[in-house]
């Protein structure tokens, strides 16, 4: 049962662990849906308008009906008002999963939808510099297919359920996730940066990354400060031939990667980077 005590569904506050949902509910039928993850830290939802985008991009995406009331202002009250219920006033994370509403078997009866809000404990180390790097591998057994679909955090994700699976089992802290041209797309749930003499790489969306909005956000802080950084295929010879490499995403902001495959890998200038983003979201 949730730690939190209330939820809401469809625009209205209920207690948490009720049963809401028939066995016909088309996410739990065929992940016919999406979600998007947000973090509250120090009273303030971060990115929020890049998350509000992406969960709309990826609505027209799967051809969901967005009712005419969506829009940034409403998520953000009914999150208000959530947070409020909760007695939440700092760190949380926010999770809205979006679902064909509906019964019907592969060929949906509406393309109306139904919507989920609900609150997930914050971790502790999210967005502050962490010393102890992790340890990552390539997870190749499942391939990232490449749809209109991937670079959305979509309600089918078993490639990544898959990977955790085979990190947990190889004792790493994530796993790398590659496409079928066996170029690197993402983590488990993170984005894939490295260094290369002192220039910035990470992979191109159209290879199937996720649009990470804290990826967004540090691609656009690296152009502000004239950092040279590059979106391109990148291959697992090229990633292991990296100075340092990394692992961005809203949860935990910035972790520096210590070993791939294996292979150590310093980080000076990862730190100085992430140290930097940092500050300038306290300065908001």
């Amino acid at each position: 049962m949730s730690e939190f005590s209330f939820l809401n569904l469809n625009g209205k506050i209920f207690p948490a662990g009720g049963k809401y949902f028939p066995s016909t509910n088309r996410a739990f039928r065929y992940g016919d849906g999406l979600f998007e993850g947000m973090r509250l830290m120090s009273g303030e939802i971060l990115f929020f308008e890049n998350h509000m985008e992406r969960l709309f991009d990826g609505m027209h995406a799967l051809q969901l009906s967005i009712p005419e009331n969506f829009s940034s202002a409403y998520f953000f009250t009914l999150i208000t008002e959530l947070l409020r219920a909760n007695k939440i006033l700092n760190d949380v994370l926010i999770r809205i999963q979006v679902f064909r509403s509906g019964e019907g078997l592969y060929e949906p009866t509406t393309n109306e939808i139904e919507f989920l809000i609900e609150l997930l404990p914050a971790p502790a180390d999210g967005f502050i510099w962490n010393e102890k790097g992790i340890s990552v591998g390539i997870f190749s057994e499942w391939k990232k297919e490449l749809n209109p679909s991937m670079s959305f955090k979509t309600s089918n994700s078993l490639v990544y359920v898959m990977g955790s699976l085979w990190k947990k089992k190889n004792n790493l802290d994530d796993a790398l996730i590659v496409n079928a041209a066996g170029n690197i797309c993402d983590a488990t749930s993170s984005n894939v940066f490295f260094w290369k003499n002192k220039k910035l790489f990470t992979p191109v969306l159209s290879d199937g990354a996720v649009r990470g909005i804290t990826r967004k956000n540090l691609i656009a802080f690296c152009h502000a400060q004239n950092i040279s950084i590059t979106e391109k295929s990148i291959s697992e010879n090229e990633l292991l031939n990296a100075d340092e490499i990394f692992l961005t995403n809203i949860s935990k902001g910035i972790r520096k990667v210590e070993a791939l495959n294996g292979k150590q890998f310093s980080n000076e200038m990862t730190k100085e980077l992430a140290l930097d983003f940092y500050n300038t979201l306290q300065k908001k």
